[in-house]
């Protein structure tokens, strides 16, 4: 096995501006990624021992077991999260998350729509064992949060889907803070039990034995190419439901960034009826791989839709007329209560 000139040439340089001290966005370009495809794709990897706990060069994500790594900081503070007092500051910040759940219900009931509510916990939190890290379950405002909606039946847990996890591929990919497919799957299976039972067989049968290579969102943080194993389905799963989708939007705003996005789908050949417009964040993504929940809904609703940020536009509730309104939020966002 060979990199080839090019390919060693572009493994030296990353070595050399390491030792200079360049940043680590700078050591792993989209260019130099594309420089070693050849041998990612033929899975001409080499598997290397780190000691559990070595941070990443800006400080903002650590390597813990059997390879993960896990996000630490960011802008978000994530570890402080984890540590945060149960004081009147939290229990404030709790009432105005449940002033905005009830509210947006209300809207949805007006409307004669569904409103459903979930709350997706950090990989720190699920995959704790393997973190080198004292972190003995979720945030407190995440399990402040989950106690008073417990009887909602509005809400899905985003914690019970992985509380008896005894599948051998992991719900988070390694280098990645994002849903694995079967971690997906399993989310997707939760959503599904409230929104249309009848998908949840239909969710948990797809079977994972695709096998691929990608680097992950912390990958950066370590200036180094670490890549995932990524597990997903292959195109005969769903088949029967793939024939009719059809992407009718693909919206990015003119000044950048993430919120904002659209993505909209409908699909002839679904076997649910349903239309679903999401309000939420990366975890739905833009529906082009399995470990994204909008790759999920895109299968098997008559038409879904997601659009990327934390509040709900009425405006847009009210020109598409869904029958369920799901809202999602990620634990480490929790520090932000959105408006209605």
């Amino acid at each position: 096995m060979s990199l080839g000139n090019d390919g060693l040439a572009v493994l030296k340089k990353a070595a050399v501006e390491e030792l200079d001290g360049v940043s680590s966005p700078a050591l792993w370009s989209r260019a130099e990624r594309d420089a070693v495809k050849p041998q990612v794709e033929a899975g001409n990897l080499s598997p290397m021992l780190l000691p559990a706990g070595l941070p990443s060069t800006d400080g903002s994500a650590v390597i813990g077991l059997r390879g993960h790594l896990f996000l630490t900081g960011g802008s978000n503070s994530l570890l402080s999260l984890y540590h945060e007092p149960v004081d009147d500051a939290l229990m404030s910040r709790v009432d105005r998350w449940m002033d905005v759940l009830d509210q947006r219900r209300e809207e949805c009931d007006a409307r004669g729509m569904r409103f459903v509510q979930t709350i997706i916990p950090e990989k720190l939190t699920v995959l704790r064992d393997d973190a080198p890290l004292d972190i003995e379950g979720a945030s407190p405002v995440l399990q402040e949060i989950e106690s008073r909606l417990r009887d909602a039946d509005f809400y899905v847990s985003g914690l019970s889907p992985f509380e008896q996890w005894s599948d051998v591929d992991d719900p988070y990919l390694m280098t990645d803070t994002h849903f694995s497919a079967v971690g997906a799957q399993r989310m997707f299976s939760a959503l599904a039990a409230q929104i249309d039972p009848q998908l949840v067989p239909l969710t948990d049968a797809v079977r994972m034995y695709q096998f691929r290579y990608a680097v992950g969102d912390l990958t950066g943080r370590f200036g180094l190419p670490v890549y995932s194993r990524i597990v997903e389905p292959s195109d005969d799963e769903l088949a029967a439901y793939a024939g009719g989708i059809t992407m009718v939007e693909k919206h990015f705003p003119a000044e950048g960034g993430m919120r904002g996005r659209r993505f909209r789908w409908t699909n002839s050949t679904a076997p649910s009826p349903l239309r679903v417009l999401v309000f939420g964040n990366s975890f739905f993504g833009t529906g082009d791989f399995a470990g994204y929940l909008s790759w999920w809904g895109k299968h098997l609703f008559r038409e879904f839709h997601f659009h990327w940020g934390p509040d709900v536009d009425w405006d847009l509730v009210d020109e598409l007329r869904p029958d369920v309104v799901l809202g999602q939020t990620v634990e480490r966002f929790l520090n932000r209560v959105p408006a209605v």
